[in-house]
């Protein structure tokens, strides 16, 4: 099992900031999926993938 196939412990309507070099953005979990997770942006949907989170390319904090 490596580190990216791990559950951060998120559920569906978990608000997050997501933050993406110097854009921030306020999203809310989908879904958790072993190598990305799907959130909710308002308008649309997509996902990030775990490996970006890994390493550290995007940072997840709750809000």
């Amino acid at each position: 099992m490596s580190a990216v196939n791990v559950r951060y412990g998120l559920y569906p309507g978990d608000r997050l900031m997501v933050t993406d070099g110097k854009k921030k953005k306020r999203a809310t979990v989908v879904k958790e999926y072993p190598f990305h997770i799907l959130m909710d942006w308002g308008k649309y949907k997509s996902s990030i993938n775990k490996i970006d989170v890994y390493t550290g390319d995007v940072k997840l904090a709750r809000i």
